[in-house]
């Protein structure tokens, strides 16, 4: 009985090892799309110029704007900033001239002149003498 067992599970290994051979049509690498050939353009032969005339090609990006408005703005002028308005009873704050509110600004230690931010609209401002 082990003979016949044996020579069963012989024949599987047979069988399966056999299975396993090499795909009969493996699959080949397919070649892509072969480049397409410039076209030659046809020759001036009034001239005598034997080389083919050149075409600009057409992806090429044509900005269509004319070339004189390719300008670089000039940069803004600045307008000249207001006084700040000194707060009575209270030296070195004042108040900006930009804000409604009225809120205070502490300037002690800007000199007379100087232009400082106002810390609520974010302009500018001069320090009052």
């Amino acid at each position: 009985m082990n003979r016949s067992i044996l020579s069963i599970l012989s024949l599987a290994v047979a069988v399966g090892v056999g299975a396993c051979n090499k795909n009969p049509n493996p699959r080949r690498p397919v070649q892509g799309p072969k480049p397409l050939e410039e076209k030659k353009l046809p020759r001036d032969i009034d001239d005598g110029n034997t080389e083919p005339v050149e075409r600009k090609p057409r992806n090429e990006v044509v900005d269509p704007t004319p070339a004189e408005k390719k300008r670089i703005p000039d940069a803004p002028v600045k307008n000249n900033p207001d006084y700040a308005i000194k707060a009575e009873g209270k030296p070195g704050y004042v108040k900006s001239p930009y804000d409604s509110q009225g809120r205070l600004i502490d300037v002690r230690g800007l000199p007379p002149g100087t232009e400082a931010e106002c810390p609520y609209t974010h302009r500018t401002f001069l320090v009052p003498p």
